[in-house]
């Protein structure tokens, strides 16, 4: 277990540019309740659309066929869900909002702190969901390739 840690809105933001390691390194042993706070504050909301813009980054280039849309929808105490669409082809990614008209092959429900814990790779999908804190609705051989596609695993 890490020391405790902490996190303030100013670093949040800063963390918007970040990298992976870096993200690990901010996230690491701060509090559960702390980190949800803060994410669910308008530098939060900014932070976790800043994880999403920066998935094709971390995309290793692993083939997806057929073409795959997965949904990740992020929910928030307060504050507002976010939901995003990996859109996976061949080997590229694009991430967009999600959209009501788009049908995905697979929605992952998380919350925002097991979300960036994922994205951190401070934690896995697989742990996750079998701790309840992420669901996985539609194709499960999906979801659990994406740590693989995205160069993850705690």
């Amino acid at each position: 277990m890490t020391d405790q840690n902490t996190l303030t809105a100013d670093d949040l933001g800063a963390l918007r540019t970040a990298g992976r390691d870096e993200l690990r390194a901010a996230v690491d042993g701060v509090p559960r309740e702390d980190l949800a706070a803060l994410l669910a504050t308008d530098a939060g909301t900014e932070a976790l659309r800043a994880a999403f813009e920066k998935m094709p980054s971390y995309h290793t280039g692993e083939t997806v066929d057929p073409p795959a849309t997965a949904r990740w929808r992020v929910s928030r105490t307060p504050g507002a869900e976010l939901a995003y669409d990996v859109l996976l082809t061949g080997a590229s990614c694009t991430v967009e909002p999600a959209r009501d008209e788009t049908a995905p092959d697979v929605t992952m429900s998380t919350d925002a702190v097991s979300f960036i814990e994922i994205a951190a790779g401070l934690k896995s999908g697989v742990d996750l969901l079998m701790q309840g804190r992420l669901q996985v609705a539609g194709d499960a051989a999906l979801a659990m390739r994406m740590e693989s596609v995205f160069g993850l695993g705690a």
